[in-house]
């Protein structure tokens, strides 16, 4: 093992610096001698005198970041008013008024006398005539007998108001963060208008005036930050309610204020969006402040020190270059190691998975060799038209590297792309369109489902690079460059797809990796392997349908490999075509082989499936990647009806290791819900079969059989998560209730269960 190991890290030690010495080879080989470069800075003396070759205009960045933040700093903050804040301080004062109104109505009292008995009589009186018919009629039946009348009588007192304490009491229940003199002056006027005619009273007076109050303020607008001092005003300075008696009137004003000072709450708040627009627009009304040199014009002289307009200006009319820029071979080749060295560690650190395996240490060093290789188109097609620079083949980089590996690879190569590109041309336009370019694809490339997806994507990253080439060609090299850059910008992205479509196949069956057109090809219903599997065990290639679609919707919920996880399901039961009429989904109108066989065979028959599945996977050359389904969905699962009869038959007299799958446990995600997916869709089915399933019912199961898996240590090699085993959970459980909904019974149609597979 040990030496394995070693040999291991040995060959990935040899690709590494293989990787490192072609890089830098590409990188400087036929490259010119570069003359001594002129070194300017900022504030330091000039070397020569600078001429303009041309005219250019240059901006003063510093002057105009000054005016700008000037003109931001100017802008006052924008406010926003909350009208439902002043609905409902309107509605709160309303409310407290009806309150003292409320507690101030009169009561109607009932007092009951208590009972008066009349005297035994021997005959009855009464003043009503139905009273006199009945004792008449008593008399008639009854004689000489003794009656007594005992009458009750209620008196009505005219309705009083309750006492004023209990008023009070009453609205300081209801308001407590009134002061008491507030509700007292209050509750005093209400009572005091009981006296007075509806047009004299005082209340309505103060109610409006305090709402008018209230309302003013709220449309003057209080802001946050003033509230306090609005309350201190309303208390210090209350409004004057001059219809009121002098001897109340000093206290119902105080009242209002202490009212309105609790009611009253803030409706304008800063706006901090609106603030940063308005301070965004102030800014870019202020013009650029630029400095112009014309044609011959001096921009520095000699000895002068130069300023950062003047730099810029140098920089801008290409003064300081000598020709074809080239690094000094030393440093170009030290840059490029770098970045070969941190390209590896990410490899190694981040993708820890591809490091281990040699093949695919590999392939990431020839991607970057190519890389280098690529950068040098540029300067080979374009030293006459910069335009053809864009030929430029990045976006190849992210086809393959998306497929051959994953998006955080993909992403990575853009730093070596982008870098060999800016030491290969030192042309800052190419270098964007290098990193640009290489991201593209990768977005498009990774959630493709269908081939007719990956030409879509390939055309689509074309027409993205349209629009960032015309921008590139304006910003460095002009108006006159646009056109023909975006023509040649998107021939360079039609050229590198169909180029990278074309050596994928050739670069994954070298490296042995199951790319997304491999997997295409591999759910394609017209696949050999899978016309064997519809032909000869239909019911297994229904339920490995069914399994594939549950395993691609846990795989989207986990940020797994879907199409990667449809394919396993599509074969991992390949091996049941050897033997299908001993499988349960293939016995359809026939007994059940099992029922005559003892149990030990009928495990080894079901335990078959599996070798058979993988010698037939090695028959129809299915990936690794793929056929690792096979071995592993099962996992060391216990059969547990042959075990059970085992019991029943032998007792405790027979091996249970003879009744459990000997095959691995899952290690990958797309591995792990393959197996739930299997185990969920034949539970759910059998579920089917036995009664009418609900959402709560499938649930349940899901659960279980997860909980199962868990428990028996089937995911112990792997790397999912409880929280992940519960997205995978609700999205089995969403997909199985899609599946068997309940049917609504047709007329006419024969008797049949409600509830139907989907």
């Amino acid at each position: 093992m040990r030496v394995v190991t070693r040999l291991t890290t040995l060959t990935r030690a040899v690709i590494v610096i293989s990787t490192l010495v072609f890089t830098s080879l590409a990188l400087v080989i036929g490259r010119d001698r570069a003359p001594e470069p002129i070194s300017l800075s900022v504030d330091e003396p000039a070397p020569l005198t600078f001429t303009a070759t041309g005219p250019v205009e240059v901006v003063d960045t510093a002057e105009t970041d000054r005016r700008r933040a000037a003109a931001s700093a100017a802008v006052e903050d924008v406010y926003r008013t909350d009208t439902q804040v002043t609905e409902t301080v309107l509605a709160s004062i309303a409310e407290f008024f009806t309150n003292v109104r409320n507690a101030s109505e009169p009561v109607v009292i009932e007092l009951e006398d208590p009972d008066s008995i009349t005297p035994p009589t021997s005959e009855a009186t009464t003043t009503s005539e139905d009273t006199t018919t009945s004792a008449t009629t008593a008399s008639e039946t009854t004689t000489g007998e003794e009656t007594t009348t005992t009458t009750s009588t209620t008196t009505t007192l005219p309705p009083e108001p309750p006492p004023l304490e209990e008023q009070i009491a009453l609205v300081q229940v209801a308001h407590p963060l009134l002061r008491d003199t507030t509700i007292e002056a209050i509750v005093g006027l209400v009572n005091a208008d009981r006296d007075l005619a509806p047009g004299d009273q005082l209340l309505p007076i103060v109610q409006q005036a305090a709402l008018d109050t209230a309302e003013q303020y709220l449309l003057d607008g209080i802001r946050s930050t003033e509230f306090e001092s609005v309350r201190s005003r309303l208390v210090t300075q209350p409004r004057p309610l001059v219809l009121l008696p002098e001897e109340i009137r000093e206290s119902v004003e105080n009242a209002v204020a202490d009212l309105l000072s609790v009611s009253l709450q803030a409706n304008e708040f800063s706006d901090e969006t609106a603030t940063e627009e308005a301070r965004r627009a102030a800014e870019a009304s202020v013009a650029e402040v630029t400095k112009s040199y014309l044609f011959g014009e001096k921009i520095v002289g000699v000895g002068e020190r130069i300023d950062a307009v003047q730099l810029k200006a140098i920089l801008d009319l290409g003064l300081l270059d000598v020709g074809e820029v080239n690094a000094p071979a030393r440093a170009l080749t030290l840059i490029a190691v770098l970045v070969v060295l941190l390209a590896m560690v990410f490899l190694a650190r981040v993708t820890a998975d591809y490091w281990r395996r040699s093949k695919m240490v590999g392939l990431f060093g020839l991607l970057i060799v190519f890389a280098a290789v690529a950068a040098r188109v540029p300067a080979l097609v374009s030293r006459d038209r910069v335009e053809l620079g864009f030929l430029l083949p990045a976006a190849l980089f992210g086809y393959l590297a998306a497929n051959l590996f994953d998006a955080r690879i993909a992403v990575l190569m853009a730093v070596p792309v982008a870098t060999f590109t800016a030491l290969a041309t030192g042309d800052l336009a190419l270098v964007v369109f290098a990193a640009a370019a290489t991201l593209a694809p990768i977005p498009l490339v990774s959630a493709v489902a269908s081939r007719a997806q990956l030409n879509l994507a390939v055309v689509f990253s074309a027409v993205i690079q349209v629009p960032l080439v015309a921008a590139l060609a304006w910003f460095f090299y002009g108006t006159e460059a646009i056109v023909l850059s975006m023509v040649w910008g998107f021939a360079s992205g039609i050229i590198t797809g169909v180029v990278a479509l074309g050596i994928m196949p050739v670069l994954s069956t070298l490296f042995g990796i199951t790319t997304t057109q491999t997997l295409l090809d591999l759910t394609d219903r017209n696949h050999p392997a899978l016309r064997r599997v519809e032909e000869m065990a239909p019911g297994t290639f229904n339920h490995s349908v069914l399994v594939g679609n549950l395993a691609d919707r846990g795989a989207r919920a986990v940020g797994a490999n879907p199409l990667l996880a449809r394919a396993m399901a599509y074969y991992h039961d390949l091996g049941k075509t050897v033997q299908p009429k001993y499988f349960v989904e293939n016995q359809f109108g026939v007994t059940n082989p099992h029922d005559r066989l003892p149990p030990e065979e009928s495990a080894a028959i079901i335990r078959s499936h599996v070798a058979e599945g993988l010698r037939l996977a090695r028959e129809y050359r299915i990936p690794p990647d793929v056929s690792q389904g096979i071995l592993t969905h099962h996992g060391t699962s216990l059969m547990r009806f042959f075990y059970h009869k085992a019991e029943e038959t032998y007792g405790d007299r027979f091996d249970p290791a003879d009744y459990r799958h000997r095959g691995r446990k899952p290690k990958s995600k797309e591995m792990v819900i393959l197996m739930l997916a299997d185990a969920t869709e034949a539970g759910t089915r059998a579920l089917v079969q036995h009664e009418d399933p609900t959402s709560e019912s499938i649930r349940r199961l899901v659960e279980g059989i997860i909980a199962e898996k868990v428990e028996d240590g089937q995911l112990e090699e792997s790397d999912v998560t409880f929280g992940e085993l519960t997205r995978i959970k609700e999205a089995f459980v969403d997909a199985l209730i899609g599946y068997y909904h309940t049917r609504i019974p047709y007329p006419g149609f024969p008797a049949t269960r409600s509830v139907q597979p989907a």
